[in-house]
Formats: C-alpha cells, sequence, structure tokens
C-alpha cells in the first residue's frame, strides 16, 4: 500500500535491517586523501551494532517538497532563516539532475537546443523533475560535476561499484531492476561527453547554488562549516549510509543517501523510454553517487544499507 505526499510516494511497509556492505576500498573507490573515518579501524562487530543503532533512529522526513545533499553536516538552517527541515537526501539536491539527465539519454534533453544558455537548459531539467534545492557551505557534488563525469567514464571502479550494489539483493529488490552492461557503457561514454560539453558551457558549481539560493531560499539549507579547517570544511562524516524506504537519517557525522529519492528521479527521467529510460538513468544516477564517494572520503569508510 502507498500513498503520495509532496512530490514521494511513500510506502507503508517494510522489513527493517540494517546491514554492513562493507567499505568503499573493497568498490575500489576511495580517496586515500580524502575525509578520514573514526570508524576506519572498527570491526564488523562494532559496525554491526552501530548500524543496528542507527536503524532504530531512523525519522520520517517533513518535508518532501524537495531534497537535500548526501552532505553529512548540520544544518543550521535554511537560507531564508526558516527552521531546518527533515529531508530525503540525494548528491547536491538538484544540482546533479542535469548530468545524470545527459548520462542517462533522457528524453527531455532531446528537445533541448544545445546552443541555448546552460542555465536555460539547467532550469527545464529541474522543472521537469519539480524542484530545485542545493546547500550553502561548498557543495562537493556541484562543484565537483564535471570531475564526477571524468570519473564515471574514465574509472572502471565506478560503474563496477554500481553493479555490485545493484545486485545486493534488497537494492535489487527495491529499484526493480538489474544492471545492464550496454546501458552501463552508454554512461559511461555519455559521461566522457557531458564533461566536455560542461567545461565547454561553462558549468559552475557555486552558480548553481547561488541561483537556487536566489529562486529558492528555503530550499537551500546553511550547513556549518569549520572556518579553521581548510582542507574538509567542517565535514567529519564517519560512514555512508543508503536508505530504503520512507524514514532518513538526521545525525550530523554520516552522508546519507536515500535511494528513494534516486529512484523518483529515475523515474521520472525515463520518460517514454519505459524500463530501459528507468534502468539507465538509475544507472546514470547511481554512478554519479559513487563518483562523489570515490572523490571525498578515505576508501576505509564503512558503507551501511539501512532498510526500514
Amino acid at each position: 500500500m502507498t500513498e503520495k505526499i509532496g512530490t514521494i510516494e511513500m510506502e507503508k511497509t517494510r522489513e527493517r535491517k540494517a546491514i554492513v556492505v562493507g567499505r568503499l576500498k573493497d568498490f575500489g573507490l576511495g580517496n586515500s586523501e580524502g575525509i578520514p573515518s573514526t570508524l576506519a579501524n572498527a570491526s564488523d562487530a562494532e559496525l554491526q551494532e552501530i548500524a543496528d543503532r542507527d536503524n532504530e533512529a531512523l525519522v520520517e522526513p517533513n518535508d518532501l517538497t524537495c531534497t537535500a545533499c548526501v552532505d553529512g553536516r548540520r544544518c543550521m538552517h535554511n537560507a531564508d532563516g526558516s527552521e531546518p527541515k527533515i529531508r530525503l537526501r540525494r548528491v547536491g539536491g538538484s544540482a546533479s539532475n542535469y548530468g545524470v539527465a545527459l548520462n542517462a539519454d533522457a528524453s527531455l534533453v532531446a528537445t533541448f537546443n544545445p546552443e541555448a544558455p546552460l542555465g536555460e537548459q539547467i532550469s527545464a531539467i529541474d522543472a521537469a523533475m519539480r524542484y530545485r534545492s542545493a546547500h550553502l557551505g561548498g557543495c562537493g557534488g556541484a562543484n565537483g560535476e564535471i570531475a564526477d563525469h571524468e570519473l564515471i567514464n574514465g574509472k572502471p571502479a565506478v560503474l563496477a561499484a554500481v553493479k555490485a550494489f545493484m545486485a545486493v539483493a534488497e537494492v535489487r529488490e527495491f529499484l526493480g531492476v538489474d544492471y545492464d552492461d550496454e546501458l552501463g557503457e552508454r554512461v559511461r561514454v555519455n559521461a566522457g561527453k557531458t564533461a566536455g560539453y560542461l567545461k565547454s558551457m561553462g558549468w559552475d558549481g557555486q552558480k548553481y547554488v547561488d541561483g537556487v539560493k536566489d529562486e529558492a531560499p528555503e530550499n537551500v539549507e546553511d550547513l556549518e562549516t569549520n572556518p579553521n579547517d581548510h582542507k574538509f570544511h567542517g565535514h567529519k562524516e564517519a560512514k555512508l549510509t543508503v536508505i530504503i524506504g520512507d524514514k532518513t537519517s538526521a545525525h550530523d557525522d554520516e552522508f546519507v543517501w536515500n535511494l528513494k529519492a534516486s529512484k523518483e528521479i529515475a523515474e521520472k527521467l525515463a520518460g517514454q523510454r519505459g524500463e530501459e529510460g528507468y534502468k539507465q538513468a538509475i544507472i546514470a544516477e547511481l554512478a554519479k553517487h559513487f563518483a562523489v564517494v570515490d572523490r571525498l572520503p578515505v576508501g576505509d569508510m564503512p558503507v551501511i544499507l539501512q532498510v526500514a
């Protein structure tokens, strides 16, 4: 049984469980100079205990009109001064929509004039996704957009991680599709083109954030930073938590990624291409997330799958 609240379909029943998937390095991912994890040396048993406790602490979102970023830093308030909201989360909020759409061969993109200003094309994609959101304090997903597409194109481990993750039984059941090698190759090739195109068109992640702040400040989170932390800017995430189901995490010590938010975006990008379009869009969406966690944190960072 399901019902729709805001923009996201809410599910009513799901068996709760916490699964320690492994560490980013098990997928061939991670940055040796990246955000360190305080759980780098934790045992599997310790990680399972933490994961079980975290599962019990998952909460219902109270704003489904947009998504927040996976960034784990504490939200002090929204850019309009309003109180923080609990939102489902995916990389960059809406900042990753355009690149994912290009890599997914979304039918909507074919209706655009490639010579039109980049901002005009991005706004059209965001309008089709029905929201715009971002955050202050520096967005790694938005600022690293070009680098992420270069990784998807040039580092085989990124798409290999997508394939392995989609093979996890709980993920496969939730997404409803298997990884497809041919569509994965399309995503890889497209990502190289996307990186080049964004470079040529002058992509600027901060400019995107500033534009959303001007247009929809209530959807832009102002995150806590550390002015003395010139390398990590206040990031202290210890783990990557991926969530299946309606709930999310309110912790400020982990990257949080709601697969429900990613699934909804892929469904919208599928357009008239049906299941094939959805499958390619899911691969493109997951690839963006795995590229981000290849760039930003260390490989020792644990990956936890929460089902709730």
